[in-house]
């Protein structure tokens, strides 16, 4: 254990810092642009007051959150291209078994992108009370938080509370994502250029927002991410068996 924890150690370090970093930077873009979009507007005579989804989606914010989450990825990835940390020698070095490091790397991976989430959903919640604070009483009650983040597809990805399918999703794509991102730098050490990766972080981060009737689409992104873990695994015990 403690060879393999020799390899990960230096490789968490690189990552974790720039993961906490680029959290930080992607949830202040989103309260920027939120304060950008004004929260009523004049019509003829009347004043329309703008719902809190409403002001999420004009602001973007979504944009943000797929932005931040890509680099995020690639940030993941990096520590294994021997660019900074020399994996590759040091695992030779050690004469470590590689497969079990691709999936303790994941599992590391994985819980990095579970904070990059839970930055996101915290940013998400102080904007809506900064919101609940600053709009008149007559605009808001008791539903408002309630009605914003079962209307947002953006806000009820982060935060699905009852809806158990978005949940295992994002809980199952960090998994899936932080595996993928541990597995590719392998194959790469081993001359092998895989590119599934990069293609499944783009589908996962610009399909994240999701309603409450999304039932049919998070089903279809169980359905590959189950898929792609399965198949992750898989070629990763398969390449290191034919090279053996």
């Amino acid at each position: 254990m403690k060879r393999w924890l020799s390899v990960l150690t230096p490789a968490a370090r690189l990552s974790v810092w720039k993961v906490l970093l680029l959290s930080a930077l992607a949830a202040g873009v989103q309260v920027l642009l939120f304060l950008t979009i004004p929260l009523d507007t004049q019509y003829d005579t009347h004043r329309v007051t703008f719902s809190l989804e409403e002001v999420v989606h004009q602001g973007n914010l979504s944009l943000a959150f797929s932005v931040g989450f890509v680099l995020v990825c690639a940030v993941l990835v990096l520590p294994g291209m021997e660019r900074g940390a020399k994996t590759g020698y040091t695992l030779r070095r050690l004469a470590a078994d590689e497969r079990v490091v691709v999936l303790l790397w994941g599992g590391v991976n994985a819980l990095l992108l579970f904070i990059f989430w839970g930055i996101q959903a915290a940013a998400a919640l102080a904007l809506s009370r900064y919101y609940l604070q600053i709009m008149p009483t007559e605009y808001i009650n008791q539903q408002t938080l309630l009605m914003a983040f079962s209307r947002s597809p953006y806000l009820h990805a982060l935060l699905p509370t009852w809806d158990w399918g978005v949940t295992i999703r994002n809980l199952l794509g960090c998994a899936v994502l932080g595996l993928s991102a541990a597995a590719l730098p392998f194959h790469w050490r081993h001359g092998r250029k895989a590119w599934s990766t990069f293609p499944l972080v783009i589908l996962a981060a610009f399909t994240f927002p999701i309603g409450m009737d999304g039932s049919d689409g998070y089903g279809v992104q169980l359905i590959i991410l189950s898929m792609t873990g399965v198949l992750t695994v898989f070629g990763v015990w398969r390449w290191h068996e034919d090279e053996e």
